[in-house]
């Protein structure tokens, strides 16, 4: 947006408007922060990396943006959107101060070494659909179908197994299939490039997770063999209750920086609470969005009315899920079946709850 400078010699009329606008203002208060801007701190630039833009992992902190949650809190927040792995590597090497990522990723980090910790719970439920190609529906009926076929997954590595990845692959044991049953293809974490996917026929199906999988169902790419995370109707994986998207920075960077820390959580929680308080059109209007996205985005909220965390807090119910999802989809790994989320938690901002 372009601005033009002011006249040198304002006109009476716009001085006597503009006296008389803030004069009115004056005596009720309101824009006294305004009129001491100059004498206001400056913002701190904090960056946080996570997958996106427009899934449901970064829709918390794309909102908090939108609606200054990070500026009540003296923050000047820059989103960088990345997959989960890089995420990661951004927070460890300083490039980012945080992250919201899934917490199962964090997890298998801190097998090499305890750097990573969990700050805040973002999202309450796993919001994933297995989305096949549409011109396939008369061909897979269900998951053992897809035997021979080629699966894309939201990364953007052949070797990160991210959520979604591995609740594609504890689905594949539920319908008696190895995940070497299938031929795996990266996929990309963003609408375009999987919807790309399915329309060159790279892939016969996808593990996406929402809004995307349904505005590819809106647009006639595919239809959903399986939806996870639909409170009504649980598919009876194990750890399907798990906590995915989770406020995370550096243990190293959380000591030295506590207050900072603390804000980021108290961004979060303004967050969640706006949105609690708000319908799904009042978080799609803040969030700029329209057509297809606005559509799917909307559809999203109402099918998973329990997706995001109320307060940001700590479910102990969630917690022993995800240890339950890590054990099991991590094989027999013994660092794995011993590893505990509550080594990694930071709760003395965020809280618990049963």
């Amino acid at each position: 947006m372009q601005h033009k400078n002011p006249p040198s010699t304002p006109s009476v009329d716009v001085e006597r408007r503009s006296g008389l606008r803030l004069a009115a203002a004056l005596s009720t208060g309101w824009c006294l922060p305004q009129a001491r801007a100059a004498d206001a701190p400056a913002l701190q630039s904090v960056v946080l990396a996570t997958p996106g833009p427009g899934g449901s992992v970064s829709a918390i902190p794309e909102l908090a943006v939108k609606i200054g949650a990070d500026r009540a809190e003296g923050l000047a927040l820059r989103l960088k959107f990345v997959g989960g792995g890089i995420a990661i590597r951004d927070i460890l090497s300083g490039n980012a101060q945080f992250g919201v990522i899934g917490i199962s990723a964090a997890m298998n980090e801190n097998l090499r070494a305890p750097k990573l910790v969990a700050l805040a719970a973002v999202e309450d439920r796993v919001p994933l659909s297995l989305m096949v190609r549409a011109d396939l529906k008369s061909q897979v009926r269900k998951v053992s179908d897809l035997f021979g076929r080629a699966v894309g997954h939201h990364s953007n590595s052949a070797t990160t197994m991210n959520n979604g990845r591995l609740f594609f692959n504890l689905l594949l044991r539920q319908h008696g299939l190895t995940p070497e049953a299938v031929r795996s293809v990266v996929a990309g974490q963003s609408y375009d490039m999987q919807a790309d996917a399915l329309r060159r026929g790279m892939v016969d199906a996808v593990m996406s997770e929402e809004p995307f999988g349904l505005r590819m169902e809106e647009e006639g790419l595919a239809f959903a063999l399986v939806r996870l995370g639909l409170p009504d109707t649980p598919l009876g994986l194990p750890g399907e209750g798990f906590l995915r998207g989770t406020l995370i920075g550096s243990a190293e960077g959380v000591e030295a920086n506590p207050q900072l820390s603390q804000r980021m959580v108290r961004v979060v929680q303004r967050t969640l609470a706006w949105r609690r308080d708000r319908s799904a059109e009042e978080m799609v209007s803040a969030l700029g969005l329209a057509g297809v996205e606005a559509r799917a985005l909307t559809a999203m909220l109402r099918q998973y009315p329990r997706q995001f965390s109320d307060d940001g807090r700590f479910s102990e119910a969630q917690i022993e899920q995800s240890e339950r999802f890590f054990r099991e989809s991590s094989g027999a790994a013994p660092e794995a079946q011993s590893y505990r989320v509550a080594s990694m938690i930071v709760d003395r901002w965020a809280g618990r709850k049963p």
